[in-house]
């Protein structure tokens, strides 16, 4: 049996160093991330939406947009940071 990690959105923070705030938006405004919701109505992301974010922040270090990045399938985005490609 395969253990998926539940993340709140404050260890999300912590862990990429996006705030909160900034996180919510780009769930309203690109659909970035889909978490899920406890019964108490808090959202929790699992370890693929972390890998995600996460990945989008490389590529936004080395230039791309934020905003097209997260209208990228998952499959572009690894494509690009296999290749390491970087911005010119």
């Amino acid at each position: 049996m395969i253990a998926v990690s539940k993340f709140s959105i404050s260890d999300l923070e912590r862990i990429t160093g996006v705030k909160a705030h900034t996180i919510r938006i780009w769930e309203k405004r690109y659909s970035a991330l889909s978490p899920g919701r406890s019964m108490g109505n808090t959202r929790f992301y699992d370890d693929a939406q972390l890998v995600k974010l996460l990945n989008v922040l490389s590529l936004a270090e080395c230039g791309y947009k934020v905003s097209k990045l997260f209208r990228m399938s998952e499959e572009e985005i690894k494509g690009l940071l296999e290749q390491g490609i970087t911005k010119t």
